[in-house]
């Protein structure tokens, strides 16, 4: 008899513990806030099954998470649609998310199964309250200012959920080149012939077909997507320029570009992966033009931005690049720089560079548009000097003379190789 019932609590301890093994554990909650709506994501460490509940009164969004485990905490969020986000234990198998509205509204929940650096993920989507469903800028008014000026549509690259590629000190894709898409955007604001709208202008993501229905909207002359090149191999470093390509990728590289890139709908989240924008890159005859149109472009500003930026050119790709897809304007991908490398990640921190990418590509836009440019005019980066390397010149004997390190120098000048080697007329900016 002893005997059995030692059996009998050795299974009930098994059983529990297995239990515990298979539970979830709810090991993070985030928000971001985009102009249409919230979302709100919760980090799981395995998948798991839930059941959704909605209550009127008061207004909010009961989600239960099966066989979970979490502990208590209260998110104050404070905007345009919920009050709070709450995450809390309901019994031992059981954990509830529950979310305050403002005010009843429409919102979707769905699972994103494990993928890269992304863990298991319940995402809630909660669309804002009254807002309006039209754009900034309604249809007649874009009509208005096409008739005086030309649209050129800017996009930010990644976004929200997406950070998109990370350095070795942590800096994030997405917020680099936002910076650069509203400086961009900035400048040829100031114009009364070109006017620019940005795809995001916050940390929050978009599905790339959606990015490329706002460029229809905006009825754009020019799409310009924004971006920072990532690469294992920590010495590769320099500038290129992409535009869709009708049958796949040119090269290698650029097919695995293409493929970074592509992955956003799936690292960023959406419900169900857009098929005809994704997963297949076709070209219709009427985007032949413009991608030879897109060439042209893709050339101006590669040539601005390496003569401007002095980075290294790593030339014109083509490629299947979702967010081209469907665009039948002139369109071209930039990659700024190689953010997975230590000294182009540099660059790309400061503020100096990332204005100095903006005007070459504003440059090399209007030079492409045929449009004098007259209100941003490209100077050297502020605090910084240009020296032109002369005959029997050195990295070492140029980096005395301004009382500088070779290393301080190679920083600004991506274009050094690794060997030091610099050349006769190579412009160099001195720190």
């Amino acid at each position: 008899m002893r005997f059995m019932i030692t059996m009998i609590m050795s299974l009930i301890a098994f059983s529990s513990f297995s239990l515990a093994a298979q539970q979830s554990e709810i090991t993070s909650v985030r928000c971001w806030t985009s102009p249409t709506n919230i979302r709100v994501v919760v980090d799981l460490t395995t998948e798991v099954s839930y059941e959704v509940k909605e209550s009127l009164s008061p207004s909010e969004i009961l989600i239960t998470i099966k066989n979970t485990r979490s502990t208590n905490q209260d998110l104050l969020a404070n905007n345009a649609a919920i009050k709070q986000i709450s995450v809390f234990q309901k019994d031992t198998n059981m954990s509830c998310v529950k979310i305050g509205l403002v005010k009843k509204t429409t919102f979707n929940v769905f699972l994103l199964k494990k993928y890269l650096s992304k863990p298991d993920r319940l995402v809630i989507d909660i669309n804002i309250p009254d807002v309006k469903k039209a754009l900034s800028v309604s249809q007649k008014e874009i009509e208005l200012i096409k008739k005086r000026s030309k649209i050129v549509v800017i996009d930010a690259g990644h976004g929200g959920e997406d950070p998109g590629a990370i350095g070795p000190t942590g800096l994030q894709e997405k917020d680099v080149v936002l910076n650069i898409a509203r400086n961009l955007a900035n400048y040829f604001n100031q114009r009364h012939d070109v006017k620019a709208f940005l795809t995001r202008d916050g940390d929050y993501f978009i599905p790339l077909g959606e990015r490329i229905k706002l460029c229809k909207h905006y009825d754009g002359d020019i799409f310009i997507s924004i971006h920072a090149n990532a690469s294992p191999k920590e010495h590769v470093r320099g500038s290129s320029v992409y535009v869709l390509s009708t049958e796949g990728a040119d090269n290698k590289a650029a097919q695995l570009v293409a493929q970074r890139e592509n992955m956003a709908d799936l690292i960023g989240g959406i419900a169900k992966i857009e098929n005809n924008v994704v997963a297949s890159i076709l070209v219709d005859l009427s985007q032949t033009q413009a991608i030879n149109e897109s060439l042209g472009l893709a050339k101006g500003t590669l040539d601005s931005m390496v003569s401007f930026c002095h980075t290294y050119s790593l030339g014109i790709g083509r490629a299947g690049f979702a967010v081209l897809k469907s665009i039948d304007v002139p369109s071209i991908l930039v990659e700024t720089a190689f953010i997975s490398n230590s000294e182009e990640e540099k660059l790309l921190a400061t503020d100096e560079f990332q204005e100095s990418m903006s005007k070459a590509i504003y440059a090399a836009t209007l030079k492409y548009l045929e449009i004098p440019s007259s209100i941003v005019s490209l100077v050297s980066p502020k605090g910084y000097k240009y020296h032109v390397v002369k005959k029997g010149e050195t990295l070492w004997s140029i980096s005395a003379f301004y009382d500088k390190s070779p290393d301080e120098i190679k920083g600004l000048n991506a274009d050094i190789p690794p060997s030091d080697a610099v050349f006769v007329g190579q412009e160099l900016i001195i720190p």
